[in-house]
């Protein structure tokens, strides 16, 4: 392959998180994402030729438009052609999936420079009742009352009966990830810590064993990041972010079925393409200086970590409580505050590789006095000199998920 083609990221943008949007759509969010990212870069709309998009709703539209309808209103919105429409049905398209195949499509010439966009702003909720998209009628999901805390809480407990993992092993995710959150001024959790296993253990339970601060939180927000050649890259004024290789596979229907430990018809599911995404990268797991894994709960740390082959089944307690998820652990974990802390806005994918790409680059903010890193982790989230990092971009983590490697030079 041409090295010139290299696919690289030369851009990211999150709007604010918040709670309450006051009356802003996702297209709003996904608009000033699109043209955060794009002058991040240094580029131009125009440029675009690969598009991934994922907003709640768009305005004046219908309900639930159609898949053709998604799309084809893009390049009106825009006003520039679009030449390469392949992802961005659901969530998980827009992370690492939308940028494998953004990368593939450069490196064979279709297109030259991808964006990925997200945006989301939903109703309030005045029932009190849990976010829409936790929530199916699908067969047995539906009418037993079953909602995504309670399916991953059976997750967890089964984690526990069969590995012994412990309620303290299954709350020091949470509280190291939360902590990140409190130091990242972007969060919408900002100072809302420190955070203690302690604290975890004692908040209100949601769904047993999941307490609140073992859950995801419900806000608003976009994000949006912009995938070009190394070749355009050089002229531009940022530090490219190479992207090196990844995985994905789907083992059944996501928050529909009950997800499982083992395959429904009984046998383990296969990990081989976990294997496989790093070889493609041309990395080990020894070479992964962090990791920004999906952390919607916190059961799903621990089984991601066993997934990705970073300990063995069973053992995502023990590593968790052993403080390797701290910033100056071996694996500093969802280092923005994550989905917990940081967003999680209904299609949260792109804020891990975002927060990546950060990271890599060195432009973390957080509380250290006039913007210099003290690494004093009171108020310090930056990782000392990384140069690899994975990003964990959608789940659920049993039985798959999805992850690119990203690299500097």
């Amino acid at each position: 392959m041409n090295a010139s083609r290299q696919p690289v990221i030369a851009g990211v943008y999150t709007t604010q998180q918040t709670r309450d949007s006051k009356g802003r759509t996702g297209l709003s969010y996904g608009l000033e994402a699109l043209r955060g990212a794009l002058d991040d870069a240094g580029m131009q709309r125009s440029e675009i030729e690969g598009l991934y998009p994922m907003v709640s709703h768009w305005p004046a539209g219908p309900p639930s438009p159609s898949w053709y309808q998604q799309f084809s209103v893009w390049p009106y919105q825009l006003g520039i052609p679009i030449r390469w429409f392949t992802g961005g049905l659901n969530a998980a398209q827009t992370g690492a999936p939308a940028i494998l195949d953004a990368a593939a499509a450069i490196r064979t010439g279709n297109i030259d420079t991808a964006a990925i966009v997200l945006g989301s702003a939903h109703p309030p909720r005045s029932d009190g009742r849990t976010a829409v998209w936790t929530r199916h009628g699908h067969e047995f999901t539906g009418w037993t009352g079953s909602y995504t805390s309670v399916q991953f809480s059976l997750v967890a407990r089964r984690h526990m009966i069969q590995y012994g993992t412990t309620p303290e092993q299954l709350a020091a995710p949470a509280a190291v990830i939360r902590g990140h959150g409190h130091v990242n001024p972007d969060a919408v959790m900002y100072h809302r810590g420190p955070v203690e296993v302690s604290d975890v253990l004692e908040s209100r339970m949601i769904a047993d064993p999941l307490t609140l601060l073992m859950c995801a939180q419900v806000n608003d927000g976009g994000g949006a990041m912009i995938i070009t050649t190394l070749e355009r890259a050089r002229d531009l004024p940022t530090t490219p972010i190479h992207i090196l290789g990844g995985a994905d596979q789907l083992s059944y229907p996501a928050y529909q079925e009950v997800p499982l430990l083992e395959h429904h018809l009984g046998h383990p599911f296969p990990t081989d393409w976990v294997d496989k995404g790093f070889a493609r990268a041309g990395v080990t797991r020894a070479d992964l200086d962090f990791l920004e894994l999906y952390d919607g709960f916190s059961i799903w740390i621990l089984t991601q970590l066993e997934m990705l082959g970073l300990c063995g089944p069973g053992e995502g307690g023990p590593l968790a409580e052993s403080g390797a998820l701290a910033i100056d652990g071996r694996y500093p974990t969802c280092t923005d505050g994550g989905c917990m802390s940081f967003s999680h806005n209904g299609t949260p994918s792109l804020f891990r590789p975002i927060e990546a790409v950060r990271q890599l680059r060195g432009e973390v903010l957080d509380d250290c006095p006039g913007g210099r890193h003290t690494y004093e982790r009171a108020t310090c989230r930056k990782v000392r000199d990384p140069s690899i990092g994975l990003a964990m971009t959608m789940g659920p983590p049993t039985g798959g998920g999805n992850f690119v490697v990203l690299a500097r030079d």
